[in-house]
């Protein structure tokens, strides 16, 4: 981690330090604590450290400098240094640039994702949502002549001063607030609330908005769901409690224009979507909504990918030409300052699990591993790998006495009616019913466990609304038996869907629903009973509230905007799911 530095020593590193910008993105910012002293040596403890994840704004090149500015909020949305009237120089915090490493196939370029770590005491005090490190990056350009009579170019403390005088849209994302140091814990009073959204069709040549840094009123409608979720988390007291934003896959789509005029390179097709999605509206959310988790679907590849089975090729299957350069750009462009320290297994897969603020998530991939399908294996293909319902058992177990969230691309429930009507139609859904097996084991595992109460978020039919559904076992006479086992499905719509044709019909979905199937214990039948589907039309993102042991449910629309929403409560909620605790 680079050293501090005083104002005298960054002039003295580089007298041509000329400019102050903000990062490209926002800025993500985890907690990592300091590793303890080794014993029975003089070696001291390490320092607590903030890792921090952004970009930076590729035409400006490297800079020389981190400056970390103390601010303080002043308004609702204004925010001030700490001290207004001294030297911004001497506040900030100075660190030496050090350009990252390459992998060894290529140097790294400005705009691509860059993690840092600073220790934790650059931040004031303890927590304090009114506390805040500004984020700039001090520029220099030797190579700009100076002409007689001319100012002389600015130093380090015009550069911060300049940077200040921008408009504040230009560099509020830049802030970023002291992390939690137990972000796993309940916070006493208050509900865990979170935003689950998914699918941000790309803006096109007819629907172009505004850039990110002017008003997000004045976007146009392919960005007209991130704005209100912008003016909910930023304007309204609820909105305001917001921590975590689910996205549920395709947060870019890498075959948007269905192969008419496709991107002819990977950087252009995968690296620069993201680039563009995270350099957008999404940059501005609060810095109190602290964590954003992806999953990654099918449009983050193509639509409707899955392998093909392949005798060939390595491994029995074919990915085809894009899998390896798609895998690769959504891993870099993954939301995570952190690496296997914080996440085991980072490397190695997308799925994963964590607590926040006293709930349990388990974010599954349902693309990447699922099995190729043909007509002779339909009934045993899998959507997790053995790893991952191994790991999802064990997710389960541990987390009995917490509210249980799983996060996939894939809709659980309903299944399709095709595949209610004809089986063999499983070949034909992209979803979870058409991995029959997986589903079922699934549901099976839930049925051993005794996990009541778990939730199920989804994100890929273009169609929001929910289902819950029992689980329970059957006797010799086909009667329900013993305790009876519940789970709840959400899926949430686009936050952006232009095409009628890809948003799924309510008619397609089997609703309501009833199948059986092995449990767990040989010759025992399990039931699931299937609620009949609540509908919620139209393009938008989904609030969830845990309650106690109730998770409560809104679905943001356009004709029913979260913020403009009077006084500091929410109506009464579109959906209520008691939780198993």
């Amino acid at each position: 981690m680079p050293q501090r530095l005083t104002p005298a020593e960054a002039q003295r590193l580089d007298p041509e330090l000329r400019s102050a910008h903000p990062p490209l993105h926002r800025l993500e910012v985890r907690h990592r604590a300091a590793p303890a002293a080794l014993p029975d040596t003089d070696a001291p403890a390490g320092q607590d450290l903030a890792l921090v994840l952004t970009a930076l704004q590729p035409e400006l090149g490297w800079p020389r400098l981190w400056a970390w500015l103390p601010m303080r909020r002043v308004s609702a949305d204004e925010w001030q240094p700490l001290q207004p009237d001294a030297p911004l120089a001497s506040q900030a915090r100075l660190q030496v640039f050090e350009k990252p490493a390459g992998d060894g196939t290529r140097e790294p370029l400005p705009g691509e994702p860059l993690r840092h770590a600073i220790p934790m005491d650059f931040f004031e005090g303890g927590p304090d949502e009114d506390a805040a490190l500004l984020c700039l990056l001090v520029y220099a350009d030797a190579r700009t002549p100076r002409r007689e009579g001319e100012r002389p170019p600015p130093g380090l403390e015009d550069a911060l001063r300049d940077a200040l005088a921008q408009p504040p849209l230009s560099w509020r994302h830049a802030l970023v607030q002291r992390p939690d140091t137990q972000p796993e814990q309940a916070r006493p009073g208050q509900a865990l609330s979170l935003v689950l959204a998914a699918c941000q069709y790309p803006p096109g040549v007819l629907d172009a908005s505004q850039p990110a840094d002017t008003a997000p009123e004045l976007v146009g409608p392919a960005q007209a769901s991130l704005a209100r979720l912008l003016a909910f988390s930023r304007e309204h007291a609820r909105g305001a409690e917001l921590s975590l934003l689910l996205l549920a896959g395709d947060e870019i789509y890498a075959d948007a224009s269905g192969g008419l005029a496709d991107a002819g390179t990977r950087i252009e097709r995968y690296a620069k979507p993201y680039q563009h999605f995270k350099a957008g509206l999404v940059r501005h959310l609060p810095p109190s909504l602290a964590r954003i988790v992806h999953a990654p679907d099918d449009h983050e590849i193509e639509d409707n990918w899955e392998p093909v089975a392949d005798p060939t090729a390595p491994g029995g299957l074919r990915r085809g030409p894009f899998f390896d350069a798609a895998v690769a750009a959504a891993w870099a462009a993954r939301w995570e300052p952190g690496d296997e320290q914080e996440r085991p297994g980072l490397f190695q897969h997308f799925w994963h699990d964590f607590v926040w603020r006293g709930a349990a998530f388990f974010i599954g991939d349902t693309r990447t591993e699922r099995e190729p399908r043909h007509s002779g294996n339909w009934r045993e293909a899998r959507i997790f790998s053995p790893e991952q319902e191994a790991a999802f058992a064990h997710w389960l177990r541990s987390h009995r006495e917490r509210p249980r969230l799983v996060l996939t691309g894939s809709l659980l429930l309903p299944r399709r009616r095709a595949c209610q009507e004809h089986a063999a139609s499983a070949l034909h859904s992209d979803a979870w019913c058409g991995y029959p097996a997986s589903l079922k084991s699934l549901l099976a595992e839930l049925w051993a466990q005794q996990a009541d109460g778990v939730v199920f978020l989804s994100g890929d039919e273009h169609r929001s609304g929910f289902v819950s559904a029992e689980i329970c076992a059957l006797d010799a006479n086909g009667e329900a038996q013993g305790p009876t086992v519940r789970l709840h499905s959400i899926h949430s719509s686009a936050l952006y869907a232009p095409w009628p044709f890809a948003i799924t019909d309510v008619e397609a979905l089997a609703e309501p629903d009833e199948f059986t199937f092995d449990g767990p214990v040989k010759g025992q039948v399990l039931r699931c009973r299937v609620s009949a589907w609540t509908d919620f039309p139209g393009d938008g993102f989904a609030l969830l509230r845990v309650e106690g042991s109730e998770l409560q449910l809104w679905y943001d629309r356009a004709g029913r905007p979260l913020h403009r929403l009077d006084g500091p409560d929410l109506p009464a909620p579109d959906g209520r799911f008691p939780l198993g605790l």
